[in-house]
């Protein structure tokens, strides 16, 4: 009997053309996927997909099964499921992920993912490649510190960046309606970005999600292969990519439960390294440095100056209420503006955060900062301060200690009750007392309360 639960079957791929709701003109990379189970002796057909516009038809990859088996690939690992394909894999790909990547993560989050086997034939032959360098592209820090880094007056001719990546594959949730709205609204504000420093744009639209359980925990702690797959759906357009890495190398480890948040980028520099291809290049960009180190270093660039969104509150359902691009209130916004501030570059954002609003509550926005859980960016903020002459001052702490730890704690009691649960949610208490929205806790919540 076979140790794994099953089998995913990867069929051919193969291109289709459509009118998409999405992209318009359209073309998807596609191949049948059939999961097997083993145990329950039942199989689960559907299809695959990765859709861009339909300028970039002859750039997909329909001659490898690398885009697929790498987006799929978390997944199998946390379910326990071998995975085979029909058409060739990359050799350089093959060797990589089952000698490093799946044997090593695996063993470090034995818990969670599983020791799988890859099964098909491989090819060492390049496939045709125009050459071109891209990023993936949120509009945050960390990925503008990419788009910074590597401009002209940065980097050699060879890697310049050319295009800008954006995906759907950065949700958090599974409303695929609201995966699509922000999809099509956040690659206009990329697309916007790309003309700015003077590179084209490629979107792509996948239903890659819908393969992982609900609520995500691989989908979004091991986003690195998700986002790869992409890339590689695409790799006879793209023949080098920068990862952008979330956290330093200091943070390095292979065993997330050892990992604050749980978040595999801390290993991005191992993971990048198991993706490659003949003729497609990964690089992890940011690892040699702080969050606060890369705001600082993208402080002096008019794009990010004019684009950065460091916000996610509404791709996680909250309604734009907000006069600037980011709220100024959720963790991400807190931390990102405090940093700026003892940097003394806060005023050059002004086009993205409301300025007058933080100064006006400083010392509260301080408290909240400092009440939050994300120890590294606090400490790190503290050490800056110190080194700017920036007085942080007591009051700040007083406002964490006495004010906004207790009052997440109290909330996260009342929370539990379900009349205060009812207002708890409809009022947005989740997002204005804690800075942050749990999607799958979010919907099931609200699935259970009718609202």
């Amino acid at each position: 009997m076979s140790s794994t639960n099953g089998t995913i079957h990867i069929g051919k791929p193969y291109i289709e053309t459509l009118e998409s709701a999405v992209n318009g003109k359209a073309v998807r990379l596609c191949a049948d996927i059939t999961k097997i189970n083993h145990n329950a002796a039942s199989s689960k057909k559907s299809t695959l997909y990765f859709e861009f516009e339909e300028r970039f038809a002859p750039y997909l990859c329909h001659e490898r099964s690398d885009a697929f088996v790498l987006g799929l690939l978390i997944m199998a690992m946390e379910d326990n499921y071998d995975v085979e394909y029909e058409v060739p894999l990359s050799e350089k790909l093959y060797y990589q992920l089952s000698i490093y990547f799946i044997p090593m993560v695996s063993k470090y989050n034995a818990e969670k993912l599983s020791n799988i086997q890859l099964k098909g034939t491989v090819s060492d032959k390049p496939v045709e490649n125009l050459g071109k360098v891209a990023t993936g592209c949120s509009g945050g820090v960390d990925s503008f510190y990419t788009i910074v880094r590597h401009n002209k007056e940065h980097v050699s001719k060879s890697f310049q960046l050319t295009h800008l990546v954006f995906s759907s594959t950065g949700t958090m949730d599974n409303n695929s309606k609201r995966i699509a709205e922000y999809y099509r609204k956040q690659l206009e504000e990329v697309k916007g970005i790309a003309k700015d420093i003077g590179c084209d744009t490629i979107g792509c639209y996948s239903n890659l999600h819908e393969y992982y359980r609900y609520p995500y925990w691989g989908f979004c702690n091991f986003f690195t292969p998700v986002y790869g797959s992409v890339v590689l759906a695409i790799q006879k357009l793209v023949k080098t990519y920068f990862v952008s890495s979330g956290d330093s190398i200091e943070y390095f480890h292979l065993d997330l439960s050892k990992v604050h948040g749980h978040d595999g980028s801390v290993f991005d520099v191992y993971t990048v390294g198991c993706m490659n291809t003949e003729n497609l290049s990964f690089y992890s960009t940011g690892v040699e440095c702080s969050r606060i180190e890369k705001e600082d270093y993208i402080s002096s660039d008019k794009a990010a100056c004019k684009h950065l969104n460091v916000c996610g509150m509404e791709i996680n359902g909250v309604e734009k209420t907000w006069k600037k691009r980011n709220c100024g209130i959720c963790n991400k916004c807190l931390r990102t503006m405090v940093q700026l501030y003892v940097l003394g570059k806060l005023e050059r954002f002004g086009e993205v955060f409301d300025i007058e609003c933080f100064y006006k509550y400083k010392r509260q926005r301080i408290g909240q900062m400092i009440a939050s859980n994300k120890i590294s960016y606090v400490s790190e903020t503290v050490r800056m301060a110190k080194k700017n002459h920036v007085k942080i001052g007591i009051t700040p702490y007083l406002w964490a200690w006495l004010v906004y730890k207790p009052q997440r704690n109290l909330a996260h009691l009342l929370s539990r009750v379900r009349w205060m649960r009812r207002l708890y949610y409809q009022w947005n208490l989740d997002y204005k007392i804690h800075g942050y929205r749990d999607n799958a806790k979010y919907e099931a919540i609200k699935k259970d309360l009718n609202l």
